[in-house]
């Protein structure tokens, strides 16, 4: 929760105070919770909401801007350390022009291909968190790899064929 909140961009006092406020919430509503199929998305989405709420509090408007650390794991291939720091190299140059085109995106599209395909959240659930129509997700994701594609080309289709966070 902790993470996802810090991704979106707010403080670290009121990401506390608003996981807080979600796990009180939380406690006092045990019996209103019987009907939740996914807790850690019930969460996210009371975090989010939550985080809202103080943000409208305080009198500011919420303009996500997400911060991007894509984890890459890339399976050890090589025992020997020559070889080995050279496939360090390599991940942390994938990893670099994967935050690069992915900063290229707006924050919400940024914060929809995070959710899809880092988090693993289906369209259905990431419209839900985000308060979006699901046709609107679907339309989004798909314009942001359009965006992609034709801002970099055959190197997109590439990191698609050899990155482990994208489809």
């Amino acid at each position: 929760m902790y993470t996802y909140a810090l991704y979106l961009g707010f403080q670290e006092q009121n990401i506390v105070d608003a996981i807080q406020d979600v796990f009180i919430n939380l406690c006092e509503k045990q019996k209103d919770l019987t009907n939740i199929a996914n807790i850690k998305f019930y969460l996210l989405r009371s975090l989010r909401n939550r985080l809202l709420d103080i943000a409208k509090q305080e009198g500011r408007h919420v303009s996500f801007s997400p911060v991007i650390d894509v984890e890459l794991t890339i399976a050890e291939t090589y025992d020997h350390t020559e070889n080995r720091l050279i496939q360090l190299e390599e991940e942390d140059e994938v990893k670099r022009k994967i935050q690069t085109m992915l900063a290229s995106l707006s924050p919400r599209q940024q914060e929809i291909i995070y959710l899809h395909f880092i988090k693993g959240y289906n369209y259905k659930q990431v419209a839900e968190l985000m308060d979006m129509p699901y046709g609107n997700v679907r339309k989004m994701v798909y314009k942001s790899f359009k965006l992609l594609r034709a801002k970099y080309g055959k190197y997109f289709t590439l990191l698609l064929m050899f990155s482990p966070i994208l489809p």
